[in-house]
């Protein structure tokens, strides 16, 4: 049953109200309520919507510390928007925790989510779920960094005195079933160091001549205050694209901004998420 819209100077209905609050409760907790507070981390991320009739989209952050003192770090850009698009990003995000967490390298991980995202479409009867991807392990003194870009263009390390563009080295999610295509690469990191990566709502932002923001401009944000909060970073990564396009921009734009604040090995026995 389609819902009635709700406009200025129309007051929603007890039931309404009620269904609004459940609808943002549950996505709130697909999409994270809150930054965690990480050792040897400090942690930051921004979600910027269109303006238009979307209440909510693709794009997923999920940044979450498993037990054995590693953090993963997950950037999707889910096709579609709504409700199926946040119930893709409840499986791609739990996924990749549950995988993780059973001893799955970052490698394994993104091959069976891979597989599980074709089998459950095809089961389910659903529109393909395709997703741009990038997935990454902080070991637990923060001295690697083991990644997975599935088809995801833009992710940097940015060091004092060295910028490193993380190239895709995968295939897109759910576009072929066959783990020899999917590769995982490993770079050293060190205090100092940020690690920075934006959903393609950024890259591809276009100002009112139609030329596009492109990738060089998530490196240029950061340098220009190296020392700010990453949160502060992040926040400043997708208001760029929101002024760049004069607020008129034609997708979500999710930013992720971690910087290694120092080599603290992860005591054991706890987990935690965002």
């Amino acid at each position: 049953m389609k819902q009635p819209k709700v406009g200025p100077g129309i007051a929603p209905g007890p039931i309404e109200t009620d269904i609004q609050t459940g609808l943002r409760e549950i996505v709130e907790s697909i999409y994270g309520r809150a930054k965690p507070v990480l050792p040897g981390l400090d942690i930051g991320r921004s979600y910027l919507g269109t303006p238009h009739d979307f209440v909510f989209g693709g794009d997923l952050v999920d940044v979450f510390q498993h037990s054995d003192g590693s953090t993963s770090l997950a950037v999707v850009d889910i096709t579609g928007h709504g409700i199926t698009a946040a119930m893709h990003a409840g499986l791609v995000k739990h996924a990749l925790r549950a995988y993780v967490s059973q001893g799955y390298t970052a490698l394994q991980a993104v091959r069976a989510l891979n597989h599980l995202c074709i089998v459950n479409s095809a089961f389910e009867g659903l529109a393909d779920l395709f997703a741009t991807l990038f997935f990454g392990m902080i070991d637990s003194d923060h001295r690697t960094l083991t990644y997975v870009s599935a088809g995801h263009r833009t992710a940097y390390v940015i060091a004092p005195f060295k910028v490193t563009a993380l190239a895709a080295c995968a295939p897109i999610i759910g576009l072929l079933d066959d783990e020899l295509e999917f590769s995982s690469r490993t770079i050293a990191v060190s205090a100092g160091d940020i690690i920075a990566i934006v959903t393609d709502g950024f890259t591809e932002a276009r100002n009112t001549e139609g030329e596009f923001l492109g990738s060089k401009a998530l490196a240029d944000i950061i340098l220009a205050d190296p020392n700010r909060s990453t949160q502060l970073s992040a926040e400043a990564i997708t208001r760029r694209a929101y002024d760049y396009t004069r607020q008129d921009n034609q997708d979500d734009v999710a930013a992720l901004v971690v910087k290694i604040v120092s080599a603290e090995p992860h005591k054991r026995g706890s987990n935690g998420a965002a």
